[in-house]
């Protein structure tokens, strides 16, 4: 059964920040911000100089008609992973709190629905609306999203906050990871309106961000009947956007083509020129081909090696009768060129990323055994360790504190030594801590197989940790273990990292390895998401109801944190969309 966020609870400022998870300085600077001066700084602490990025950075982005100018996008720098998981706990509260959320017929940023999803419907119908909403995230503004969160029964502080904390300038940015969420909402009353219309006139109806469909075999309402509904919902339509067309046609929803009774298609002259762009890289080889095309840069090889397996993929994606042989032939093409799709380093500048690795073994209820790997990544490995430390100095200079002072002293903060009143202070520090966790696992058959086991863990994560950890460099700081040999870790890391190196692909600019034993408290965060997730699994069936309680909130109050458990045996990810459930 899925955790159930209540934002109804919030009663303070102070809660606010524990729910985000960002201390009350941060807060502020994002309530402050002025996208107008926001630039990069230049800072000067302790003869040191250092770049200071705003908390929002503006990207122009074109729109697929450059005539129509720019598309403005706003990416968080400083709080990506708290607006990732606000934006997953707030869909969680409106579902429950907003009948009907999200909506049926709406299948933009919603988990489970794509374009596909939302041009089947519509296939094979005579006639067919189109239309886009002028403006849709600017046009949605704080009050409106005051008012929206107010409906729920949020306390009306606390709304105005939450609008402020996911706006900038007054206005929904697009970019930010809740915005999709909350234009949802926005547009939940239109969309039932929108379908009420739909059955009236025997239409079919869908709405994918701002581009609104509506098909039929019958007459459809002219386009003066939406444009008065969409304004009585706050909206404008784009008329330079309005498409209207019968069967016979161009006749496409979100870009897929519905001619077709049966399903969506790919549009012809992309399958027609991805056709003759294999027949040729596949006559001539694939970079003789680019060349012939006038390329000859590396790096623009390389940006249309990419362009073409992103094409590749998804066409083979929504045709699927074709999927095989496209595939074929691309891995073939690639094959025979010696080159991969790969993204070249853009973020090398920035800060060091240290990453702590530990494991854990787990037992599943039917004596299987596991082995876990559990990595926390983080730029700012300085505050972690002294969160670590400031707790476990407390509860050792606590003389009323419970629990085992000489292990806590001996092997520092370890999940297995702590008490529970001492796991839970440090889980609350935990929450607001900047760092990602990430864990793997799979069966572990015995003894012998242990360093093979936890090797293969390592294979199955290191490979993608070390592509996002792109910066200065990379500091994995292992856990020390007499079942592994180090020179084995040592090996299986660097592998990794010069197979992206030589491939040009996104990587740190150094790659370095050391070994601790505890007590290093830097080691205190990789531990504790092993045994929160450990006690989580192992509190299904059987479990005393209060101690299944207490360990599955545990669980979700870091959920957010953990940005991916991996089952390495069957290969199936665990993430905010896909959660995972105890055993």
């Amino acid at each position: 059964m899925t955790f159930r966020y209540d934002l109804r609870l919030l009663n303070s400022r102070k809660s606010l920040l524990a729910f985000l998870g960002v201390d009350e300085i941060a807060f502020e600077k994002v309530l402050s911000f002025d996208p107008v001066s926001a630039q990069m700084s230049i800072g000067i602490e302790d003869d040191i100089h250092f770049l200071e990025a705003p908390l929002f950075l503006r990207h122009k982005i074109p729109k697929k008609n450059r005539a129509r100018g720019y598309r403005i996008v706003w990416e968080p720098t400083a709080f990506k992973s708290e607006y990732k998981a606000l934006a997953r706990r707030l869909s969680n509260f409106l579902s429950h709190r907003l009948n009907g959320f999200p909506h049926s017929r709406t299948f933009g940023y919603i988990g489970g629905r794509n374009i596909r999803e939302n041009a089947r419907d519509h296939c094979g119908h005579r006639h067919l609306i189109s239309f886009d909403l002028e403006n849709f995230f600017p046009s949605i503004s704080a009050a409106r999203i005051t008012k929206l969160l107010i409906s729920t029964e949020i306390d009306p502080g606390i709304a105005d906050l939450l609008s402020r904390f996911m706006t900038i300038n007054g206005s929904l940015p697009l970019g930010l990871p809740t915005s999709p969420t909350l234009a949802n909402a926005i547009c939940l009353p239109m969309d039932i309106e929108l379908q009420l219309l739909a059955q009236q006139h025997l239409a079919t109806f869908s709405r994918y961000a701002d581009d609104i469909n509506f098909s039929s075999d019958t007459s459809l309402p002219p386009l003066e009947k939406f444009a008065t509904l969409v304004k009585s919902n706050g909206f404008e339509i784009a008329k330079s956007k309005t498409r209207i067309s019968k069967l016979g046609q161009a006749h496409y929803v979100t870009g897929l083509s519905i001619s077709d009774l049966a399903h969506p298609h790919v549009p012809r002259h992309k399958k027609r020129r991805l056709r003759q762009e294999l027949y040729y890289a596949q006559k001539y080889g694939l970079e003789d081909h680019l060349v012939r095309r006038g390329i000859n840069d590396h790096q623009l090889i390389q940006h249309e090696i990419n362009r073409l397996d992103g094409l590749v993929k998804f066409i083979a994606y929504h045709e699927p009768q074709l999927s095989a042989k496209l595939k074929t032939n691309w891995a073939d093409i690639l094959q025979e060129s010696g080159r991969r799709p790969s993204f070249s380093p853009k973020n090398q500048a920035r800060p060091p990323f240290c990453i702590y690795v530990d494991e854990a073994e787990y037992v599943r209820p039917d004596g299987t055994r596991l082995l876990a790997m559990g990595m926390a990544v983080s730029q700012h490995q300085d505050r972690v360790v002294q969160a670590a430390k400031d707790v476990l100095e407390e509860t050792i200079s606590d003389q009323w504190a419970a629990g085992n002072k000489p292990a806590i002293v001996k092997r520092g903060l370890h999940f297995a030594d702590a008490h529970p009143d001492l796991r839970l202070a440090y889980i609350r520090r935990m929450r607001s801590l900047p760092f990602e966790g990430y864990v793997v696992m799979a069966r572990l058959d015995s003894t012998a197989s242990y360093e093979g086991t936890y090797i293969r863990l390592l294979n199955a994560i290191i490979r993608r940790r070390l592509m996002a950890a792109e910066s200065q460099a990379a500091l994995l700081v292992f856990e020390k273990n007499d079942k592994v040999s180090q020179v084995t870790i040592r090996q299986a890391v660097m592998q990794s990292y010069e197979s992206l190196r030589k491939s040009n692909n996104r990587r740190p600019v150094g790659c370095y390895i050391d070994f601790v034993s505890k007590p290093d408290l830097g080691m205190s965060v990789p531990d504790f998401l092993l045994g929160i997730l450990g006690r989580f699994l192992r509190s299904g069936p059987g479990k005393m109801e209060d101690q299944f309680d207490r360990d599955r909130k545990l669980f979700e109050s870091l959920r957010d944190k953990y940005r991916l458990i991996l089952d390495a045996d069957s290969w199936v990810e665990y993430s905010r969309r896909r959660e995972i459930s105890p055993w």
